[in-house]
């Protein structure tokens, strides 16, 4: 029986419904790189087109790429949808060609393609059943969520590269910079700037790490046409 771990924000998509119909066993977890695991080290991302619009215009792309990359050894990243719809809203259409060969060519992250939910589901049980069928005993699906570590910088890094817009890379930059974890969370916006070489990433780590927990906290984030518009 094919298995495939599912991350919980997946569920309203209805993609792991669509699984389950078509006899994998889905567990829902909280996944910290990647929508689904669907081999010892095998993960897929799922995007559909307007996901993928956003987080090649605010370069969250590159770096979801470079988290790929470093968690698993083999990483796909499926786009859901027509790629038409880019060229009918923007003129910057190209820049997803250009961000899906930088996949291809230097994170070596292979890249598949859906018209809908169903065939994404139906491509993730083909990849489950080519990786898992590999293997001939029924051993757990690591979901490298939680490494283990050997040295304290490690453990750093991890910590580091755990908040959101982080790759390794910018992990490594902030930790050179600043030398502590706690140096970095009381870091001023233009020093997390020059760190992170990112204007918009500085501030949203600065109110990650200034703002007070509340529950009932909303998210603001730029929509796809404050992107479109720049």
């Amino acid at each position: 029986m094919l298995r495939i771990y599912a991350d919980t924000r997946e569920k309203q998509s209805g993609v792991p419904d669509i699984l389950k119909e078509l006899g994998a066993i889905v567990f829902l977890q909280q996944l910290s790189v990647g929508d689904y695991v669907v081999g010892d080290n095998v993960a897929v991302e799922r995007k559909n087109v307007f996901d993928l619009m956003n987080s090649v215009f605010d370069k969250r792309f590159f770096d979801q790429l470079e988290r790929l990359k470093e968690a698993y050894s083999k990483a796909f990243i499926l786009v859901e949808g027509n790629l038409e719809t880019a060229k009918a809203i923007t003129a910057r259409w190209k820049l997803f060609n250009s961000a899906l060969i930088t996949a291809i060519t230097d994170f070596q992250i292979g890249i598949l393609f859906s018209i809908d939910k169903r065939e994404t589901a139906e491509i993730l049980i083909s990849i489950a059943k080519r990786y898992q069928n590999k293997d001939s005993s029924k051993g757990p699906i690591s979901l490298h969520d939680k490494p283990k570590f050997e040295t304290l910088d490690q453990m750093q890094l991890y910590v580091v590269q755990s908040l959101p817009q982080v790759g390794g890379k910018t992990a490594i930059r902030l930790l050179t910079e600043f030398s502590t974890i706690k140096n970095i969370c009381n870091a001023t916006v233009s020093d997390l700037e020059k760190a992170t070489k990112s204007r918009k990433k500085a501030e949203l780590l600065y109110k990650i790490f200034n703002t007070e927990f509340s529950p009932n906290n909303e998210k603001k984030s730029s929509s796809l046409i404050d992107f479109v518009e720049k």
